[in-house]
């Protein structure tokens, strides 16, 4: 089936644990480091706006059970925490006490947030059938095109967040 939507989803956790890696480490200049944390607003960004309308698109087609739509709500949840706090570190000087504590936890959100993949995969197996499973993943990685070309993908990623149903 080749590389499925939670390999895809691993991906870019991996990416941003990278550069968040980057972003805690003592060695990386001041100005590296407001570089870095803008590349990973726009990351997160792009990765939050793709899989909140991955949820969507899913909740669309497959009714039910609710543990599909506990799943997409609380992605939703951690993806907000997870743009507050980067949007928190702006305002901070990079390579002070409070950026490498505001780095930190971040990046332990992020971690927590991506710890929970094989769940993600056995929700997935166990409530989606195999004809939609195969075609998330190039859905996913179409909308993370998308979300790149739209003029503000931070902008989109928290209007996609509106529209993941509560329940």
């Amino acid at each position: 089936m080749g590389l499925d939507v939670c390999g895809l989803l691993r991906r870019d956790h991996d990416d941003l644990d990278r550069a968040l890696g980057a972003m805690v480490d003592p060695q990386t200049s001041p100005k590296e480091l407001a570089s870095l944390l803008d590349v990973f607003r726009l990351a997160l960004a792009v990765h939050t706006a793709a899989e909140a309308r991955l949820l969507e698109t899913l909740l669309a087609r497959v009714r039910g059970p609710r543990t599909l739509s506990m799943l997409a709500l609380q992605t939703r949840i951690e993806h907000v925490a997870q743009r507050a706090a980067a949007d928190a570190l702006v305002g901070v000087r990079p390579a002070s006490i409070g950026w490498y504590d505001g780095a930190l936890e971040l990046r332990v959100t992020v971690m927590d947030h991506a710890a929970r993949a094989d769940q993600t995969r056995w929700t997935l197996e166990d409530h989606v059938p195999l004809e939609i499973q195969k075609t998330l993943a190039a859905e996913f990685a179409t909308e993370r095109m998308r979300v790149l070309a739209s003029t503000s993908p931070i902008i989109l990623a928290q209007s996609r967040d509106k529209l993941i149903p509560a329940n």
